[in-house]
């Protein structure tokens, strides 16, 4: 769905058959026929904009979106004559459109928003100056009709609608294109998902490699500090074997308490406490060594 735009006001016309003579007063049936057909017309071009793609395709045929602006019901109220010439046929007119929409196209409408994270069409509708109430829009309208000569037909202009056209248009729109947008949505989801998989597959397989080199280089550690204990004199060993004893039990806790602050997951938690255990090794190993000299 494309971006609200509020176009500049203009005027558009339409010509309808009258029903035998044509009357040309606001209220007249003919009259009314004339504008709502006008709005009907406006709507489903606006509708058509909205679905259009930068290729010039459509989401959506033009007769799906012209069979459903047939289902909104157009209905022109509280009419008053705003201007009359008796020297011209022709009458300036005000009133208030009233267009009832199904509720299944507002929802639908909602749900595309939503999945787009647009304003919902309350919020929309009345940013493009419509009120809502239930299943009705509503909103001022100004208009002018005319017979022509021969009297057997009706023109009629609307006026500064434009907003509100294009408004009820993108409703219909976002309608037709909720399935559209889902599927995106949807695949998109699935696409992250998938993403979202292999990545943590990717991570999973480099903190193992790491805790491999981790243990790898922890062996090597206790390797030398074995081989050096064994390599002690026996009195040495008897007077340092409470103190050694003691230093593992701290090594211990040390190392724990270090590799809890480094990570909650087990296998960056677990390397971590290797390195640590590596590096109090070598420490010990240096002291050790200088026992021997």
């Amino acid at each position: 769905m494309k971006p609200v735009t509020l176009l500049p006001l203009m005027a558009i016309g339409a010509l309808l058959s009258g029903c035998g003579v044509a009357a040309t007063d606001c209220a007249s049936e003919s009259s009314k026929e004339v504008i709502t057909s006008i709005v009907r017309e406006q709507v489903e071009k606006a509708a058509e904009a909205e679905m259009a793609n930068g290729d010039g395709t459509r989401l959506s045929a033009a007769s799906k979106i012209r069979a459903t602006v047939a289902e909104l019901k157009v209905l022109i109220e509280d009419i008053r004559t705003t201007k009359e010439d008796p020297d011209s046929t022709k009458r300036f007119c005000a009133g208030t459109a009233k267009v009832v929409i199904p509720l299944t196209i507002i929802q639908d409408a909602d749900e595309t928003h939503k999945l787009l994270e647009l304003p919902n069409v309350d919020t929309f509708l009345e940013q493009a100056g419509l009120k809502r109430s239930a299943d009705a829009v509503t909103f001022d309208l100004e208009y002018s009709v005319q017979p022509t000569d021969k009297r057997d037909k009706i023109y009629g202009e609307v006026e500064g609608a434009s907003p509100m056209f294009a408004a009820l248009g993108q409703v219909v729109g976002a309608h037709l294109a909720r399935r559209e947008v889902e599927g995106a949505s949807q695949a998109q989801a699935a696409a992250e998902a998938t993403a979202a998989a292999e990545a943590a597959k990717q991570t999973e397989a480099a903190q193992k490699a790491d805790l491999d080199l981790a243990a790898a280089e922890n062996k090597l550690a206790n390797q030398q500090i074995n081989a050096l204990w064994k390599a002690l004199p026996e009195t040495a060993r008897s007077q340092l074997l409470e103190l050694q004893r003691a230093w593992v039990r701290k090594k211990t806790a040390d190392c724990n308490i270090e590799a809890a602050g480094v990570s909650t997951e087990a296998l960056p938690k677990e390397a971590a406490r290797l390195r640590c255990d590596t590096r109090l090794t070598m420490e010990r190993v240096s002291e050790l060594q200088s026992v021997m000299e």
